[in-house]
């Protein structure tokens, strides 16, 4: 079993909820996949009711298991950092790609910086940059 899976079922029980198939099912698509939209992953999870899906979605987002990533307009969906390193996010204007990226210190000590000279004591932050990916550039 992977630490990613024993960390689930940890977290899962802590909040004293059933592992269900269906939030097995949903942990394990959005861990292999990217960030990803609600209706792309209810098209992505034909064998679940729509409304189990939007139930377990918000389960898992007030238990810590995922993070809702408002990219622009739109919001997706990806495993919270519990279940893998903090990274940050570039987003394509024109076709919706999102590419993680790995946190830079030097970017980290600088959010750091910023927030404690305006008397923040910072907890959690995302960062996106928004641009044109390399196919949409052509």
């Amino acid at each position: 079993m992977s630490p990613e899976l024993t960390r689930f079922k940890s977290v899962m029980r802590q909040n004293n909820c059933f592992i269900t198939k269906q939030r097995l099912a949903l942990f394990k698509y959005l861990q292999a996949s990217p960030a990803i939209s609600i209706n792309a992953l209810i098209n992505d999870l034909p064998n679940q009711d729509q409304a189990t899906v939007y139930r377990n979605i918000k389960l898992f987002e007030r238990i810590g298991i995922i993070s809702r990533l408002q990219l622009g307009w739109n919001s997706k969906l990806e495993l919270s950092n519990t279940f893998h390193d903090h990274h940050h996010h570039m987003s394509c204007v024109k076709c919706g790609k999102v590419v993680a990226w790995e946190e830079d210190p030097t970017i980290e000590l600088r959010i750091q910086t910023v927030a404690l000279k305006l008397g923040f004591i910072p907890q959690d932050h995302q960062l996106e940059i928004r641009g044109l990916c390399q196919s949409c550039q052509k």
